[in-house]
C-alpha cells in the first residue's frame, strides 16, 4: 500500500510532478513504460523514455467509460493510435470523480492481490491533487462545448488521416510515373482543402447525399492500389438523416476502411448502407488478415462515437474470411440529458432558441412566431446571457444538443 511518507512527498509536490512521482512509486508493483491520466478534462503524460504521440482525449475518455471505479484491470487498449497492454483504473472516491489512470506498456506479470490495491490507493490521492490543481468546466454550456470540441477534433483527425492515406497511396503507386503522381496528389490535396473551407453546417441531408460524400472520401484511398472497393448505396435514397447520424456513420466507415488498409492487407473491401424506418445500418467487411485488425482500438472508438446517439455495433473476425463490422444507429435521436441547459429559459425563450437551432434569422423567427424583430432580438440577448454563451451559433448548438 502507499506509505504515509510517500503520500506526504506526493501531497507537497507541484502539480506537474504528481503523475511522474506516482508512476515511479508504482514501478515495483506494476512495471510500465509510461503513464497517462485524464482528470477534469485535462490530460497528463509522463515518462523518461516515452517519445510518441500523446494519447487523445477521445481514447482516454473511451477507457474511462469502460472502467469500473475502484477496480483496476489489465488488457490491451488503444492509445496514441496503437494497441498496447495497459493497466487501467478510475477513482472511486468523491474527491476526483471519474479520474482515469493508465499505466501503459505494463507487464503482464502483475501480483494483482498486492499491486491493484497499491495502484488504486495511490491514484485516489494523486487524482485528488490533480483535480484541484487547475480549472475545469463548471457550467452546462462549458461542459457541452468541451465535449463538442473533442468530437470535432476526432472528426478532423479522421479526415486528416483519410487525406494522408490517399496521398501516400498515390505517391507509392507503381502505376503512376512521377508527373502523374504529382498531378493526382495535387488534386487530392486541392479537394481536401476545398472541403475544409466549404464544410456544410446543414442539420440534415438525404441518405444518398451522405453516402455519396462518404464514397468521395473513400475512393482516393484505394484508387492506385490493388484493393477493390465496393460501395452499396442505400435504397431509401431520399430519406433524410439527422446530421449527427450521417456524421457518425461516415466517421465509423472511414475509420474502419483506414484500419483495414493499414493492418489487414485486403484485396477487397465492401461498404454498404441500409436505411430502415427507424435506423441506419452500416456494414463494412474485408477479406484480409483478421488477426491483424486492431479490434480493441476499433471497439473503443466506435463505442465512444455511437454512445450519445443510442447506436450499437458488432464485430466479427473469422480466419480465412476477414473482418465484418455492423453498426446500427437510430434515426430518432435520443432525448437530451442536458436539461439544465434550458432550466433558466422562459417558454418563449425556448421557442426562440428552437428557431436558432434550425438556423433561422431574426426576421424569419419574427415571422414564424408572429412577433416583432425587436422582440426577437431581446429574447436572443436574454438567451445568450442566461446560457453564458457569446454568439447565436453557440446558442444554436446548445439548442440542437437539447433536441429542440
Amino acid at each position: 500500500m502507499v506509505t504515509g511518507d510517500w503520500a506526504l512527498r506526493l501531497a507537497t509536490t507541484t502539480a506537474d510532478e504528481v503523475l511522474p512521482r506516482l508512476s515511479a512509486a508504482l514501478q515495483d508493483k506494476v512495471p510500465h513504460r509510461w503513464a497517462a491520466a485524464l482528470v477534469a478534462g485535462r490530460i497528463s503524460v509522463t515518462s523518461a523514455d516515452y517519445d510518441g504521440d500523446r494519447p487523445s482525449a477521445d481514447e482516454l475518455a473511451a477507457l474511462a467509460a469502460l472502467a469500473v471505479p475502484g477496480h483496476p484491470w489489465h488488457k490491451p487498449v488503444a492509445l496514441s493510435g496503437t494497441t498496447r497492454p495497459a493497466l487501467v483504473t478510475t477513482t472511486a472516491g468523491p474527491w476526483a470523480p471519474g479520474s482515469l489512470l493508465v499505466l501503459a506498456d505494463a507487464t503482464d506479470s502483475v501480483d494483482t492481490e498486492h499491486a491493484y490495491p497499491a495502484v488504486q490507493c495511490g491514484w485516489e490521492l494523486a487524482a485528488a491533487l490533480l483535480y484541484h490543481s487547475g480549472p475545469s468546466p463548471t457550467t452546462a454550456a462549458e461542459r457541452f462545448f468541451a465535449g463538442e470540441h473533442a468530437k470535432q477534433l476526432l472528426i478532423a483527425r479522421n479526415t486528416h488521416a483519410a487525406t494522408l492515406q490517399a496521398l501516400l497511396a498515390t505517391l507509392r503507386s507503381r502505376r503512376l510515373d512521377d508527373a502523374q503522381a504529382r498531378q493526382v496528389a495535387t488534386g487530392i490535396a486541392s479537394t481536401a482543402l476545398t472541403a475544409l473551407r466549404t464544410a456544410s453546417a446543414a442539420q440534415e441531408c438525404t441518405a444518398e447525399r451522405a453516402f455519396t460524400l462518404l464514397t468521395e472520401q473513400l475512393r482516393p484511398l484505394v484508387l492506385h492500389t490493388d484493393v477493390d472497393l465496393e460501395t452499396v448505396p442505400p435504397e431509401a435514397a431520399e430519406r433524410l438523416l439527422p446530421a449527427p447520424v450521417g456524421e457518425a456513420a461516415t466517421a465509423v466507415a472511414r475509420g474502419c476502411v483506414l484500419a483495414m488498409l493499414e493492418h489487414t492487407r485486403p484485396h477487397r473491401i465492401r461498404v454498404a448502407w441500409q436505411v430502415t424506418d427507424d435506423q441506419l445500418v452500416l456494414d463494412v467487411r474485408d477479406d484480409g488478415d483478421c488477426t491483424s485488425f486492431p479490434r480493441y482500438q476499433g471497439e473503443y472508438r466506435m463505442r465512444e462515437r455511437l454512445a450519445s446517439l443510442g447506436g450499437d455495433f458488432s464485430m466479427d473476425t473469422v480466419p480465412g474470411w476477414g473482418t465484418t463490422l455492423t453498426v446500427r444507429i437510430p434515426l430518432v435521436l435520443p432525448p437530451s440529458t442536458d436539461v439544465e441547459l434550458l432550466r433558466e429559459l422562459s417558454p418563449r425563450e425556448r421557442e426562440v432558441m428552437a428557431e436558432l437551432a434550425r438556423g433561422r434569422t431574426n426576421p424569419q423567427i419574427a415571422e414564424h412566431l408572429h412577433v416583432s424583430e425587436h422582440t426577437v432580438k431581446f429574447h436572443v440577448r436574454q438567451i445568450l446571457s442566461k446560457l453564458g454563451v457569446r454568439t447565436r451559433g453557440e446558442a444554436a448548438a446548445l439548442g440542437r444538443a437539447a433536441r429542440l
